[in-house]
């Protein structure tokens, strides 16, 4: 009765287990920014492993950035600044990296946005030249376990 109670726990837990995801030596790469951490079970069947992202946070996420023009310290988080997007840009370059306003027709007027991602939002973050190297399509809004992963401000 106690093998068969153990054996059961075991295969209980075993289901129960999530399946998480993180690349392999990321973290002298990522440095500050973490490494990010994957649920497989949450992703799409057919995502490749080898092109979800490997740091967690967002490059500019450790700097002012100006996205945030209330910012006045240096080397920390804010909280992303919602300014609203009406008779202004949909998506742009800031900084060499993509972002984009999303969400709702309101949310996107309150001025909700997120950074874009490669891959549907689980890739490398999109950087730019110009504008018109972004994406405007929700599907790219950063996915992951990221501070500023996400549709808002």
């Amino acid at each position: 009765m106690k093998f068969t109670t153990t054996l059961f726990g075991l295969f209980a837990s075993q289901a129960l287990a999530v399946n998480m995801y993180s690349a392999p030596n990321a973290a002298a790469e990522c440095g500050a920014l973490g490494v990010a951490e994957w649920d497989l079970d949450a992703l799409p069947a057919d995502t490749e492993v080898s092109e979800l992202r490997k740091c967690k946070e967002h490059p500019l996420s450790l700097k002012i950035h100006s996205r945030n023009p209330d910012s006045t310290k240096v080397n920390v988080l804010e909280k992303r600044k919602c300014t609203s997007s009406i008779h202004k840009p949909k998506f742009g370059c800031d900084k060499h990296w993509c972002w984009q306003n999303c969400g709702s027709r309101k949310e996107e007027e309150w001025g909700a946005w997120c950074w874009s991602a490669h891959k549907d939002g689980t890739g490398d973050w999109m950087s730019c030249s110009t504008a018109s190297d972004c994406p405007s399509d929700d599907k790219y809004c950063a996915k992951g376990d990221c501070k500023q992963c996400g549709c808002g401000c």
